[in-house]
């Protein structure tokens, strides 16, 4: 059977992680898969028609609250005989809205992996019922009295590796940039290492979606094995020659002997540049320390809002200033960039709290900002008590909608609206212009001493046995030599310069070692090394590390 996937972004951004996965799923069960992107400008009988052309037997719709107008108007226009399945957050928070559209057959509930496998085997077979987990079937009447329980949570290890290549060309992709976190479009490739998070903030849909799940009497997420993870990464490294990864994890995973494992690894078997986003509250020291000794370049949290009150009172979000601020000190001085995610016109925020969000970032200094407007999300403490209904009509635009009407709204005129939208959009504008003036990443940060990644093994032609050890200082590259001949000893990789003292030159390096008399075996190493950097860069040399 062939499965069209409509999925929707804001800003453009030709990929989604749940389409990725279930595209995975689909190949792998024997069916054809494609994705079909719709940006927020588009109209909606334009891209009715753009579906229409898939003659698909299956249409999978994978929809956010926002965005369920723009798909059930979609689905008003679509003049096709495909069966219709829509999963995602709205569909498993809100299923009685998403069954209200007469052109809906299947609604999944929770994670889609098995029950669209399923569904299709079912479908191509001409066998299909009501026994289906996870899956909320229309009958001639219409969809039953209640919606059926989740699929339970599947092995995260135990899925197909995510499907890249549905979207196109994927270094292609990379260069136009997929990234979220950062000030910079690069071309750092989404990856996931777990499923979940064990906070219970008040405006979030994680907290329900984990107990639609059956999860709500475990603090543990689904977390993948160390070494499956980075043997996946370096698989991906070596086909699509990314940047770096950008791990689209919740909340990345926090227990320390998961860390310290993941620190030990992924260096040694992956050794790109990395970024995670994680809770203020798990962020300690040592899971910093971990972090940026495994290659982070870039650290994620949400702050959302000024007012330490608000936070706490409103958001369930129990960050204090302090914690906020201990935090961002710690990175700075582990040399870790950092982005922030803020949220305004939030339920009772007034003006003065809202200039507090700009000063409390201020304070902070995060290297870069996302900031949104609050809106209510069926499902969430805030949402449930905000809002009659979800999440309104469809509508012939994907972009032509009003927000939803919140019971209880900000506390500001529309002069104090547009004065908190202009202080924070000032605020993000001086952040990018800043990041535009320095590279995105400083390839002379100190580092931590780590194992070498098999990326610098390899310029160096060296195996892991004879490199002990790698890290960077102000001098340079250090590496840590050992061999039968010598006791362990360190050797200095630096850029090429005039009138310094380097034991052996290449094109663009100095080799030297540290300490004296030298024993023969390590100088016939260096010598040898010499011969294989001939060509190489001291920025080649750290990317690789």
């Amino acid at each position: 059977m062939k499965v069209s996937f409509v999925f929707f972004t804001d800003p453009p951004r030709p990929f989604s992680s749940s389409v990725a996965q279930l595209a995975a799923v689909v190949r792998a069960a024997g069916h054809e898969a494609s994705a079909l992107e719709v940006g927020r400008e588009e109209r909606i009988v334009d891209v009715a028609r753009r579906l229409e052309a898939e003659a698909a037997d299956v249409v999978a719709i994978s929809s956010m609250t926002r965005d369920w107008p723009g798909a059930a108007g979609l689905l008003r226009e679509l003049e096709s005989d495909a069966f219709v399945v829509v999963g995602g957050y709205h569909a498993t928070m809100a299923p009685r809205d998403v069954a209200l559209s007469p052109r809906v057959d299947a609604i999944c509930i929770g994670e889609g992996e098995r029950p669209l496998a399923a569904l299709l085997d079912r479908l191509a077979t001409g066998t299909l019922d009501a026994s289906l987990p996870g899956l909320w079937l229309r009958a001639d009447a219409g969809f039953a009295d209640a919606p059926p329980a989740a699929d339970p949570e599947p092995v995260i290890d135990a899925l197909p590796r995510w499907d890249y290549e549905i979207f196109g060309d994927v270094r292609e992709l990379l260069g136009r940039g997929i990234n979220t976190f950062g000030p910079h479009v690069d071309g750092y490739l989404p990856v996931r290492a777990s499923r979940g998070c064990p906070f219970t903030c008040a405006y979030c849909s994680a907290p329900r979606w984990g107990k639609v799940l059956g999860l709500s009497d475990a603090r543990m997420k689904n977390v993948r094995d160390v070494s499956a993870l980075c043997e996946e990464l370096a698989d991906l490294r070596d086909r699509y020659a990314p940047e770096g990864f950008e791990f689209w994890d919740e909340h990345f995973p926090i227990p320390l002997a998961w860390l310290e494992a993941f620190a030990r690894a992924y260096p040694r078997r992956v050794g790109l540049p990395f970024k995670v986003e994680m809770h203020p509250n798990a962020a300690t020291r040592p899971r910093l320390e971990l972090l940026a000794e495994a290659g982070c370049v870039l650290f994620h949290c949400g702050v959302e809002a000024g007012d330490e009150a608000l936070r706490r009172d409103v958001l369930d979000r129990r960050s204090s200033d302090a914690r906020l601020e201990q935090l961002f000190a710690d990175c700075r001085e582990l040399g870790l960039p950092t982005s922030a995610s803020l949220m305004t016109m939030l339920p009772t925020e007034t003006r003065a709290q809202a200039h507090s969000t700009v000063s409390l970032l201020r304070k902070l200094r995060p290297g870069s900002i996302i900031w949104s407007t609050y809106q209510p999300l069926p499902g969430t403490v805030l949402g449930e008590a905000a809002v009659e209904a979800w999440p309104g009509p469809a509508r012939a635009t994907v972009d032509d909608y009003d927000d939803l009407v919140s019971r209880v709204p900000a506390d500001m005129t529309e002069l104090e609206r547009g004065e908190t939208f202009h202080e924070l959009a000032t605020l993000q504008n001086e952040l990018v212009t800043a990041a535009g003036q320095a590279p995105p990443r400083p390839l002379d940060r100190p580092t931590g001493k780590r194992a070498p990644s098999e990326g610098l093994l390899a310029l160096l032609g060296l195996s892991a046995a004879r490199v002990r050890s790698a890290r960077l200082d102000p001098s340079g590259l250090i590496l840590e030599l050992a061999a039968d001949s010598f006791e362990p000893r360190e050797i200095v990789l630096a850029p090429l310069e005039e009138g310094a003292r380097h034991y052996r030159r290449a094109q663009h390096l100095g080799l030297s070692y540290r300490g004296k008399d030298a024993p023969r075996a390590l100088l016939d190493c260096l010598d040898a090394m010499a011969l294989r950097l001939a060509s190489a860069t001291f920025t080649e040399l750290c990317a690789a590390l």
